[in-house]
C-alpha cells in the first residue's frame, strides 16, 4: 500500500500542479513540498488536514491506510438518485459505509451498529435506516465512477455478513403463513435487497425459500411447484433486465399452471422498476414493492389466508 510520500506527489500530479503551485495554493514553501514528496519530513496535524482538503480525500487515503478517497462528509452528503426524493442518508447510515469504504469492517459493525442496536434501535430499523440506504448509496456511486467495481462488491458482501449475525434477532418462531419463493431474474448478480426482502418476510411467519442470484426459471419454477409456495417475489436491478424480467414470468405462469398452481401471485420489485412504477404491470406481475417493508405489506395481502386482496398490488 502506498505511504503519504507517494500519494501526495500522485494528488499533486493528478492536478497537474507543480510543487511551487501547491506550495503557495498550501500557503507553504516548495521545500517543504518537495521534503514531503522525498518522505524526509512529515506535516504535522494542521498542514496535514490541510493538504487532505485541499485535494479532497480522506486522511486515511492520504495516509496510505485505505484505497478510497472519499471522505465522510463526502458519503454523508451523498444523494443517492435512485432513492426517493434523493434523500440525505443519516449520520449513521454515512458512518457505516464511510468505515466500509475505507476497509474498517470489524469498526464499522462494532462502532456504529452494535453501538446504536445498544442505543435502542431495532434490528429491523437497522435494516431499513441504515444498511438499505448505505446500499443504494454505494450503488449509485459505482455507477458513477465515484468508487471502484471492488468497492461496491466489499460493502455488498460485508453487509451480507452482518445481515447474518443480525438475522437471529429478526426471525423467530416457526413459519404460519405460508411458502414464499425470492429469486432476482435469471443472469442478476445482485441479490442482497432480495436477501433483506426475505428476512423481512420470514419475520412476519411466512416460509421463504431464498433462490439467490442466476437461478434459472426452471429453477424457479421447480421451486414453486416442490415447495408449494403461492407467492413468488422477484427483482431485478439494471433496466434492460425487464425483458428477462416478462419472459421468465411467462415461463413460471405456464408451468406452474400445468402442475395445479393456478392462484400464484407475484411481486416484482428492484431498482429496475422504481424509475417507472407501472412497469410492474407490463411484465405480467400482480404487485409492486419499492422496498423490503413494502413487500411485507404487498405478500401479506396476497397470503391464502388474507381477507382482501387490492386491485393494484400495491402496499396501503
Amino acid at each position: 500500500m502506498a505511504n503519504f510520500a507517494t500519494r501526495m506527489r500522485e494528488l499533486r500530479k493528478h492536478r497537474g500542479l507543480q510543487q511551487a503551485q501547491l506550495a503557495e495554493a498550501l500557503g507553504l514553501a516548495q521545500t517543504t513540498i518537495g521534503n514531503y514528496e522525498q518522505h524526509t519530513r512529515f506535516p504535522d496535524e494542521r498542514n496535514l488536514n490541510k493538504i487532505a482538503d485541499y485535494f479532497e480525500v480522506s486522511l486515511d487515503y492520504l495516509l496510505g491506510r485505505s484505497d478510497s478517497t472519499l471522505t465522510a462528509d463526502r458519503i454523508l452528503t451523498f444523494r443517492a438518485h435512485d432513492a426517493p426524493g434523493r434523500t440525505t442518508l443519516s449520520r449513521s447510515a454515512g458512518e457505516y459505509l464511510n468505515r466500509l469504504l475505507n476497509g474498517q469492517q470489524q469498526q464499522a459493525f462494532e462502532s456504529v451498529i452494535s453501538s446504536i442496536v445498544e442505543g435502542g434501535m431495532s434490528v429491523r430499523e437497522v435494516y431499513r435506516e441504515i444498511l438499505e440506504p448505505a446500499l443504494k448509496a454505494v450503488g449509485s456511486m459505482w455507477e458513477t465512477n465515484e468508487i471502484d467495481v471492488y468497492d461496491e462488491h466489499f460493502v455488498s458482501h460485508a453487509t451480507e455478513s452482518l445481515m447474518g449475525q443480525l438475522r437471529s434477532f429478526l426471525v423467530s418462531g416457526p413459519p404460519t403463513k405460508g411458502t414464499v419463493i425470492l429469486a432476482p431474474v435469471p443472469g442478476e448478480l445482485h441479490d442482497i435487497g432480495l436477501r433483506m426482502v426475505s428476512d423481512f418476510v420470514e419475520a412476519e411467519g411466512f416460509r421463504c425459500v431464498f433462490l439467490g442470484a442466476n437461478t434459472p426459471t426452471g429453477g424457479i419454477a421447480k421451486a414453486l411447484i416442490e415447495k408449494k409456495a403461492d407467492i413468488l417475489a422477484i427483482s431485478a436491478t439494471l433496466t434492460f433486465d425487464v425483458d428477462a424480467v416478462a419472459d421468465a414470468l411467462r415461463r413460471v405462469r405456464s408451468a406452474a399452471s400445468r402442475r395445479g398452481r393456478k392462484h400464484l401471485r407475484i411481486v416484482a420489485g428492484g431498482q429496475a422498476f422504481t424509475f417507472d412504477r407501472t412497469l410492474w404491470e407490463r411484465v405480467g406481475a400482480d404487485g409492486f414493492a419499492a422496498n423490503a417493508e413494502e413487500a411485507v405489506q404487498v405478500i401479506a395481502s396476497f397470503a391464502p389466508d388474507a381477507r382482501e386482496h387490492r386491485r393494484d398490488g400495491r402496499a396501503t
